[in-house]
């Protein structure tokens, strides 16, 4: 599901000292270690255990989260690891949350 075609496709990086604001979109991966202050729309994306972001909208099919967002995720599939703090609603088909994870809001889960 996740899969990506023949065509090599490089992940982007948003690295600690990056500070990004606006829409960012990416048909890869996107690794954020750095701040991004915007919607996002992205295949899958990582957040570090620096990475920080707010935005409104966060619209993935994969992601993996180690550091703080401040908003919406709309995912199909979310993991949690134990460093993960979130303050807004998760939509999700399938989640995996870590001990330790912080969520604030509601967690829904998509049907089929």
């Amino acid at each position: 599901m996740f899969g990506f075609s023949k065509k090599i496709i490089p992940s982007s990086l948003i690295s600690s000292s990056m500070y990004v604001k606006g829409f960012v979109k990416s048909d890869a991966e996107l690794y954020v270690d750095g701040t991004i202050e915007g919607d996002i729309v992205c295949k899958t994306l990582i957040i570090g255990i620096n990475g920080k972001i707010k935005s409104s909208s966060i619209e993935v099919e994969k992601i993996v989260v180690h550091g703080n967002i401040d908003g919406n995720i709309n995912a199909i599939s979310v993991y949690l690891g134990s460093s993960a703090r979130i303050n807004g609603n998760i939509l999700h088909k399938d989640i995996s949350i870590e001990n330790g994870a912080f969520i604030n809001g509601d967690l829904k889960q998509k049907r089929d």
